[in-house]
């Protein structure tokens, strides 16, 4: 069976936005549950690579790569309704192509609702609490 493609911005956007991530050192995993047509059931797959990572010749190889690792991780899993977006790194080029497709799995299973999730809710890290500091300990006086 075929993967369905994104084809539209504002689903790469929405995944970006709303959805789960996932890095590894090859990409990143961006998963969307929360899908505008829910009529649409199954899963859907985009691919980016962006110029930062290598010439045309480069980023068509990464995407093809990516596609054919895609179809080995994602076959059983193509009923779920969800949005996945690989974001390419430049990385990809020289990755094994076993390790690509074993992160690709643990990508969506770490991306389901209630999982194996980090950090606070909001997906932001919060950030530390500067120390207060006193004016005499921190100014150098002659």
């Amino acid at each position: 069976m075929r993967i369905a493609r994104l084809t539209q911005r504002r689903d790469f956007l929405a995944a970006a936005e709303h959805g789960r991530r996932f890095r590894s050192p090859a990409f990143t995993v961006q998963v969307n549950d929360q899908r505008r047509d829910a009529a649409e059931a199954g899963l859907r797959l985009g691919l980016t690579a962006s110029r930062k990572v290598g010439g045309a010749v480069e980023r068509n190889r990464i995407r093809r790569r990516l596609r054919a690792a895609a179809k080995l991780a994602l076959a059983e899993q193509l009923d779920r309704s969800c949005d996945v977006v690989v974001v390419a790194r430049p990385e990809t080029i020289a990755a094994d192509f076993r390790a690509m497709v074993a992160d690709l799995s643990v990508a969506l299973d770490r991306a389901r609702p209630g999982g194996n999730r980090r950090g606070p809710p909001s997906g932001k890290r919060p950030l530390p609490e500067k120390p207060a500091r006193a004016d005499s300990e921190t100014r150098f006086r002659p």
